[in-house]
């Protein structure tokens, strides 16, 4: 409880005021989203051992199997995010707002599900990646979720164009891309007549073509 009270004591101060104020948990009829009061959140973070993972973040509401994090660094505010409770990962915190208190503003909305123009489930691959790109290539592995042996990079490096995440969404690594723009190049998934690259500009006639 107190890991939990330290977390809370260092969130923005839009969330804490009204986390002050919120004497009941917020519960949304239509997405079946909850955001909790005060006896809640200490539960709910207890009970997921919140804290050591994600690191320095707080659950501050929960969706069924997703939950919904504040990141808790002491500064005036940060994205909030949501994650899979059952597959946390480096990966897998998708931003729902940029702060709490826009997030608050907008009654708690989730953001729509989008409309994707790529396989909803398919093969990532990583492709003309440098030979000596270790770097980059452990950014890469961060941004998937990969977990590669250190001694094995180089040798992956080599095998290009190589399986990086099996079965996973393109669309939700397209949309981790906006924040990784050096690696845009290198992410493709399967598609039926070959590779297809991952990240797409804003025009359809702008879109990387097929591989």
């Amino acid at each position: 409880m107190e890991m939990i009270e330290q977390l809370v004591s260092r969130t923005d101060a839009v969330y804490q005021r009204w986390l002050t104020e919120a004497v009941d948990d917020f519960a949304a009829d239509t997405t079946g989203l909850t955001v909790f009061g005060r006896e809640s959140l200490l539960e709910r973070n207890t009970t997921y051992e919140i804290g050591a993972w994600p690191a320095g973040h707080l659950m501050i509401g929960q969706e069924g199997d997703r939950g919904y994090f504040l990141r808790c660094d002491g500064g005036g505010g940060g994205p909030v995010y949501s994650a899979d409770l059952g597959a946390l990962g480096p990966a897998d915190l998708d931003v729902v707002a940029p702060t709490f208190g826009v997030w608050l503003r907008s009654g708690f909305a989730l953001p729509a599900e989008p409309e994707p123009d790529m396989p909803l489930i398919a093969d990532v691959y990583i492709d003309k990646m440098p030979v000596d790109a270790v770097a980059l290539l452990m950014r890469a592995s961060k941004l998937l979720g990969a977990d590669w042996r250190v001694a094995d990079l180089r040798n992956i490096l080599a095998a290009q164009p190589f399986l990086a995440a099996r079965s996973a969404q393109p669309w939700k690594v397209r949309g981790r891309l906006r924040s990784a723009p050096e690696l845009r190049q290198h992410l493709f998934y399967a598609a039926d007549d070959g590779l297809e690259a991952v990240w797409a500009t804003e025009g359809p006639d702008m879109r990387p073509g097929r591989r």
